[in-house]
């Protein structure tokens, strides 16, 4: 006779084990948390991606670009002039990132006249843009900024809302959010975003 095979019926198998399954629920739930905190982290402590709206600092930038902003650049250094930075009003927290590139620096004098930029009455001379500024705004009277205050320009200055303008004026450290270095998209534009 030939050997008989045996086959394990519902009985013979290994009962469920509760303590087992409890565990792996538990890694499960641990691992899960890991990512979302570490994720959590990262957008809050370290780098988001933002949106460019509209042409203000068109030809650096344009309008629905996506950006990558390093909210962590300015822990260990302060914003430096023609640094692109991205900043949210204190009266409108919840509204889109403005993007501009900061002009005058905290203590300095910022007046526009001419069609030129004036730094403690010395014409800035190396501007990443040529145009000529047509409208002088706030800034047609000598601004001097605090001691945390920065004056904001968008490049494509002849259609930009920034620091010439009431609803933005000077910008303080504090509303500063990151700075722009990155472009991911459009793909054919994808790389840093010199300085100047």
């Amino acid at each position: 006779m030939g050997r008989r095979r045996r086959y394990k019926s519902s009985f013979d198998r290994d009962p469920f084990d509760l303590k087992e399954f409890i565990a792996e629920i538990g890694r499960w739930v641990i691992a899960i948390l890991v990512v979302v905190i570490f994720g959590y982290s990262i957008v809050t402590f370290g780098v988001q991606t933002v949106t460019m709206v509209g042409q203000s600092m068109s030809p650096a930038l344009n309008d629905k670009d996506v950006l990558i902003l390093n909210k962590r650049a300015y822990s260990v250094k302060d914003p430096q002039r023609y640094d692109i930075i991205a900043f949210k009003l204190k009266e409108s927290p919840d509204s889109y990132y403005n993007i501009k590139r900061i002009v005058g620096l905290p203590g300095e004098t910022v007046q526009i006249r001419n069609g030129r930029i004036f730094i403690n009455g010395d014409a800035l001379k190396d501007l990443p843009f040529d145009s000529l500024i047509m409208t002088e705004g706030l800034a047609y009277d000598p601004i001097t900024l605090s001691d945390s205050e920065y004056f904001v320009l968008g490049d494509n200055c002849n259609n930009s809302e920034d620091s010439r303008y009431v609803n933005i004026g000077n910008v303080s450290k504090k509303e500063i959010s990151g700075r722009v270095r990155v472009r991911i998209s459009p793909r054919n534009e994808m790389g840093k975003v010199d300085k100047k």
